[in-house]
């Protein structure tokens, strides 16, 4: 799984000529900037459901938007 969190950010900023911050996510979600920057750094990060809900209210999204999910490779 990963998030593509970093692609949303992206695209809001170039959308709303601004950056957009985790500052600016924090202030408006309440999901903290230590979350957001594992999610943008790291695959497998858990988060919760109100997270999931939090961050596609923001950027106008579907789940399907903000994760990817790879399936498990299997053995031979």
């Amino acid at each position: 799984m990963k998030y593509n969190l970093r692609n949303l950010i992206y695209s809001k900023s170039i959308k709303d000529n601004k950056k957009i911050t985790y500052s600016d996510i924090n202030e408006k979600t309440g999901i903290s900037i230590n979350t957001l920057s594992k999610m943008s750094a790291r695959i497998d990060t858990n988060v919760t459901v109100d997270t999931v809900i939090k961050l596609c209210n923001y950027f106008n999204c579907t789940p399907n938007d903000l994760i990817s999910i790879y399936p498990d490779e299997k053995p031979e």
